[in-house]
């Protein structure tokens, strides 16, 4: 399968260093200066992540992603990146849809990282579930997985939150959305829904 990411910022110098970072890692990259400019070519876009910035002029990230999970249905990972972030923001752009969230400056590698695990995530194509738990628990993305992982083995939010780097708030939202993807009320019931995922689905590869 082909690697594809969508780059969006309208920092003329991030857009080019982020480009020559998924080039050389062999992406398939497309680039926009705005959403706005995103948003008209998304119908002829193949299946990518998108990488976008959170402050923009005329759309801004955080609008962007409520749009197109909200009003458009994309199912498309989303990561949003951010000069001046701070946690309100990454709660919101969570809470919103998106992936994950990343503070510039951040190591290449580590975007690269995020990137190819939301990829393998939300865009593969398991082995067809048999059963719903099977259903929900493939709908989690990489990092709900994670952080799946740490509650249920009696992880807080806060040792969770420094296992992944995020904040213990984060993790919150993320647990919140996990309880709803799983349908489940508490931890317990959540490791027993777990339990009951079928092998194939559960220990399926992952990228880190």
């Amino acid at each position: 399968m082909v690697s594809r990411v969508v780059l969006i910022d309208d920092d003329a110098a991030v857009l080019e260093s982020l480009e020559a970072v998924f080039s050389s890692a062999n992406y398939e990259v497309r680039s926009f200066p705005l959403a706005t400019d995103f948003l008209a070519a998304l119908p002829g876009l193949s299946p990518a992540c998108i990488v976008t910035d959170l402050r923009m002029p005329e759309m801004d990230g955080l609008t962007l992603v409520s749009k197109l999970t909200g009003e458009k249905g994309l199912s498309w990972p989303i990561v949003v990146i951010s000069g001046h972030g701070d946690v309100p923001d990454a709660v919101a752009a969570i809470r919103a849809g998106a992936t994950d969230f990343l503070i510039k400056p951040f190591p290449p590698q580590k975007l690269l990282a995020i990137v190819q695990a939301s990829l393998s995530s939300r865009l593969a194509t398991p082995a067809p579930p048999e059963t719903d738990v099977d259903l929900r628990y493939a709908s989690l993305s990489q990092r709900e997985r994670q952080v799946v992982e740490i509650l249920t083995a009696g992880g807080s939010s806060k040792s969770a939150g420094l296992a992944l780097g995020i904040s213990p708030r984060t993790v919150d939202v993320f647990r919140g959305r996990i309880m709803r993807k799983m349908a489940v009320n508490n931890i317990a019931s959540l490791a027993t829904a777990v339990a009951a995922v079928s092998p194939a689905i559960r220990d399926a590869p992952k990228t880190a």
